[in-house]
């Protein structure tokens, strides 16, 4: 009876929600709203898109590069700070710093990127740029470089609570193994690399593994700055699934390239768990005597 409530929202907004897609992935469901069962005609048609190379390879590249730089960003800001100037303000100031992006929501977090790289003078890059003399007249720059633009502002705005995350696991390693392996002689980077990393497995792979889906599922932000232009060359797999349903109103074409990215999350989790060798991670301790 406790869990009742929770298992309700649950059914309600996450299950049957869930169970409706699969069922519209196999109808014509559209504008019209009269569901006709087709099979498998919606997942024969993603495969004979002649869009989907293209946006399976930006998929790709905005995941990995996006998950890429967002690992690299995490440990570097968590070991900078919670290693190397534990206990100083200036510390604590730097990560706060980067929680900021996270704190607004997304429209007003889009609306500044798009102010960053506007085309036209008013922009702020273009403005600098033309004032230095760097260029001559306003440079269309999500034009030309939308992917680029969209991972640096996926990757700014998904750093802090990695870095938390992070810090927090550094924090917990006892202050007496950096003392001993420092009598034995070990520099700073044996004992990142011998200490330090080592504790964050299992916070690594929680985050390698939840950023990369959420990177593969995610839109909404990429919608806001790019709306997947131009043509496609910053449009990935959720964004299509949202177009396609929700602009064109083919729902259940749209249902169908939704659970194409499902089973691309799962496999990919499936890949990252055997990497990170989870089997080895949840065995209990053994004390050897």
């Amino acid at each position: 009876m406790f869990i009742l409530p929770f298992a309700l929202l649950t059914l309600t907004f996450f299950i049957l929600p869930a169970i409706a897609t699969v069922w519209m992935s196999f109808t014509d469901l559209d504008v019209k709203m009269k569901p006709n069962f087709i099979g498998l005609e919606n997942y024969i048609r993603i495969f004979q898109d002649y869009s989907l190379g293209e946006i399976l390879q930006n998929t790709i590249v905005y995941a990995v590069a996006s998950l890429g730089f967002v690992l690299l960003l995490s440990l570097i800001i968590a070991i900078s700070t919670q290693y190397f100037m534990k206990g100083k303000t200036v510390a604590t100031g730097y990560r706060v710093l980067w929680l900021i992006p996270s704190l607004f929501p997304s429209v007003v977090f889009a609306i500044f990127w798009k102010y960053i790289f506007d085309p036209t003078e008013n922009g702020f890059l273009n403005k600098i740029g033309m004032h230095l003399g760097a260029v001559d007249e306003p440079v269309s720059w999500i034009t030309r470089y939308a992917m680029p633009i969209v991972i640096l502002g996926t990757v700014v705005g998904s750093v802090s609570s990695n870095v938390i995350l992070l810090s927090s696991s550094i924090n917990s390693i006892p202050e007496d193994l950096y003392k001993a392996a420092r009598v034995d002689g070990a520099g700073e980077k044996s004992i990142i690399l011998k200490i330090i990393l080592p504790t964050l497995r299992w916070p690594l792979m929680y985050i390698t593994i939840t950023t990369l889906i959420g990177f593969v599922s995610s839109y909404f932000f990429i919608m806001l700055l790019t709306d997947g232009g131009p043509m496609h060359d910053s449009t990935t797999l959720a964004l299509y699934s949202y177009q396609q349903a929700f602009q064109l109103k083919y729902y259940g074409y749209g249902a169908a390239i939704s659970m194409f990215v499902v089973v691309i999350a799962l496999a990919l989790t499936l890949v990252l768990l055997r990497l990170f060798d989870f089997d080895a991670l949840v065995q209990p301790s053994r004390i050897e005597e």
